[in-house]
């Protein structure tokens, strides 16, 4: 008989109907702090909320990965109903959680595999969903997390900053960086890859964004072949919304969708930011 798993991943990947509808997903949500106040990505601090008060400069507004406890607790429970756990995070090079995790998995008397995704949002969600497939399909849990360290390298993510105040806050981006970027009217195009962020490209218009992008999309097409993208969006949907429909006139055959960005990456971006993602097959 077919061992029963539980799939765990954490507030950053993007919670879908699919995902909130399926009897074996569960999520442990990251922690926001506003002015020495903890909350609970998702849980009870919206992404609207968020953007509220960052339009408030005096807030201070940082994140934190969730701690071994908030894991321990959560696999404690799942052992009552399931045989094994398979948990996946986001990268272990943005932030804390994978490694609350695999402390929590040495704590607990069931069986946790867990996985590394070195990615973030929608490209995690992906993950989880292929890993249940992969499930399915009849794999063990180490042979599902070897393939997918192997499927984690063909994600591409692009994220176009407008406002790189946050970034700066944040202390993902230097004073210099800060000053001169906001000096010369530059938009960093921020690459999401092997888990961490770089800088992919410095524009300075938002038409040249996008064809950087359409042009990235173009090539990824031809050499592999792409069968999804996602758009992502924040608070402010008028760029997302521009580029979505600019990716559809542009690739008529691929499927488009639009996903929200999560609470805690907003911490981080602000809320004039746009994203997209595909993997390449």
């Amino acid at each position: 008989m077919r061992r029963k798993i539980a799939w765990v991943t954490d507030s950053t990947a993007s919670i879908d109907a699919e995902m909130k509808d399926h009897p074996d997903v569960y999520w442990v949500p990251m922690v926001i702090c506003i002015n020495d106040e903890e909350y609970l990505d998702g849980v009870n601090l919206q992404a609207d909320d968020l953007y509220a008060l960052l339009k408030d400069s005096s807030n201070a507004i940082t994140t934190s990965q969730p701690p071994p406890g908030a894991f321990v607790e959560l696999y404690t429970e799942l052992a009552e109903k399931y045989d094994e756990i398979v948990s996946i995070h986001l990268s272990s090079l943005l932030s804390g959680t994978y490694t609350s995790a695999v402390q929590a998995a040495a704590e607990v008397d069931i069986p946790v595999t867990v996985v590394d995704s070195l990615t973030l949002s929608e490209p995690l969600t992906r993950l989880v969903k292929a890993a249940i497939k992969m499930h399915e399909s009849g794999l063990a849990p180490d042979e599902i997390a070897a393939k997918l360290e192997t499927l984690r390298e063909n994600h591409r993510t692009y994220v176009l900053i407008g406002d790189l105040t946050r970034l700066h806050k944040s202390g993902r981006m230097s004073g210099t960086q800060y000053y001169l970027g906001s000096l010369l009217n530059i938009q960093p195009i921020i690459r999401v890859e092997s888990g961490k962020l770089s800088t992919a490209e410095k524009v300075r218009s938002e038409k040249k964004a996008f064809q950087y992008i359409i042009n990235l999309i173009k090539k990824g097409n031809q050499n592999h072949g792409i069968h999804e993208i996602a758009v992502l969006f924040s608070s402010k949907l008028d760029k997302s919304s521009k580029l979505y429909e600019v990716l559809q006139k542009e690739f008529p055959d691929i499927h488009i969708k639009l996903v929200p960005l999560c609470t805690t990456i907003g911490v981080h971006t602000g809320e004039d930011v746009v994203g997209v993602t595909w993997f390449e097959e």
